[in-house]
């Protein structure tokens, strides 16, 4: 599935304001991002297949745990006043001024994570990039407190950017996102100015784009592991993380589709799904294999039984000449035998009119209009009660035949089980 990345600039929209962005064809065959710049009007145009993915600066955003009231998960319409109200003593502009989003799987997390920057900042951009013609599907932040666990370590440290100009950010599940420009490490130890821990040490990650990679490495006191430029945007829209809540969420069904489609997209070309996909094939193929045995062999029964058939007939009718269906040919032949020889069959009116009288209950008169057809009787004027019916009915079926109403009159024919009986 292809994905157009665009990092939103800190400035508001303007005609001379330049996006970086780039186009992932596949997330796991990216290695890597051919970044470029261009102004919303001259961005890529996306089709149905592009996932078109709004980047938010780490500059623009601030995080916040918040303990969540009980029972709030249930009044998603009151959430947002809850936020605004949580956060208020600890934000330095007007809550009402900022956008807020929860972290994803927020109502089983006891206290989720809370990013927060400027609406008015996000919504302009978002309509510049909608006037250009491009629908934001997701917004994602370029780090996010849960970065760290993606390289299995507790504390992840990226360095971005040039060594004048660039900044270090550092993710740690527990404690959020915070960074600072490289200038302003020059003269500090890393421990004291990112609040380093021996426990953090253990387990830290680092990783610098090249411009940062040797001032890194000198301020951390151990090699930074060298990623290209832009490379960590890969991350951020690898993670479940979307800004897109509250009063942004707009085009819901359409981030639904894209949501699904990128699914899709990453079990069918993840390498980590490969076994899955290997399993599901083999899963498919021993099932047709099954399939196709058990059509043969039900296929090779019923010749089987057909050739059995036709043996029968033709044992017991040489003068047979053509087998079409050997059952019903052989009825036939049985029939023709039943009338060439004088014996009554069970379609008979004889046949018929005695069954019924050794049926009828006790009490119950025998009918005096009817009218006959080979292998149908109907009875009229007969009126037998419900119980009397049940009888009939039970005492007919196991001579062979059937009891049944039909308007006014009663309908009494032959069972099809009974047709080759003597």
């Amino acid at each position: 599935m292809r994905t157009l990345i665009i990092q939103l600039p800190l400035g508001l929209p303007s005609p001379t304001l330049s996006y970086p962005h780039a186009v992932v064809q596949t997330e796991p065959d990216a290695k890597r991002l051919p970044m470029q710049w261009a102004a919303a009007s001259l961005l890529p145009a996306a089709d149905r297949q592009t996932e078109v993915l709004a980047l938010l600066p780490a500059t623009a955003i601030s995080w916040h745990r918040v303990d969540l009231p009980p029972g709030l998960q249930a009044h998603s319409a009151k959430l947002q006043s809850a936020l605004q109200g949580l956060l208020e003593d600890r934000l330095l502009d007007d809550p009402a001024q900022l956008h807020m989003a929860l972290q994803p799987g927020w109502k089983d997390t006891p206290n989720p994570w809370v990013a927060v920057c400027a609406r008015n900042w996000l919504t302009a951009h978002i309509q510049a990039l909608e006037q250009a013609g491009l629908t934001v599907h997701r917004i994602v932040p370029e780090f996010n407190p849960s970065s760290a666990l993606a390289f299995a370590a507790q504390l992840q440290v990226t360095s971005l950017g040039e060594a004048d100009t660039g900044w270090l950010w550092v993710t740690h599940p527990e404690r959020g996102v915070w960074g600072q420009p490289m200038q302003a490490l020059r003269s500090q130890s890393a421990d004291k100015a990112l609040g380093l821990t021996a426990e953090d040490r253990l387990s830290t990650d680092i990783q610098a784009e090249p411009g940062v990679v040797a001032l890194t490495s000198e301020f951390m006191g151990e090699a930074a592991r060298l990623i290209a430029p832009g490379q960590h945007w890969l991350a951020a829209m690898s993670s479940d993380w979307d800004l897109a809540q509250f009063d942004l969420r707009a085009n819901a069904r359409s981030r639904q589709i894209k949501n699904v489609q990128r699914a899709v997209s990453t079990f069918w070309h993840n390498p980590a799904w490969r076994p899955t996909r290997w399993g599901l094939w083999l899963l498919l193929a021993s099932q047709l294999v099954g399939l196709n045995a058990w059509a043969w062999k039900t296929r090779a029964d019923w010749q089987t039984q057909q050739q059995n058939w036709t043996v029968v007939l033709r044992e017991s009718f040489p003068q047979t000449q053509v087998v079409v269906d050997a059952p019903l040919q052989m009825a036939r032949e049985v029939e023709r035998l039943r009338q060439a020889s004088g014996q009554l069959t069970a379609s008979d009116l004889e046949s018929m009119l005695g069954s019924l009288g050794q049926a009828l209950p006790p009490g119950l008169a025998a009918p005096r209009q009817w009218t006959y057809q080979p292998g149908q009787l109907r009875v009229q004027d007969f009126k037998p009660s419900s119980a009397e019916q049940q009888t009939l009915q039970k005492t007919l079926g196991n001579s062979g035949y059937r009891w049944r109403a039909e308007g006014s009159a009663w309908l009494m024919t032959v069972a099809p089980s009974a047709q080759a009986k003597p």
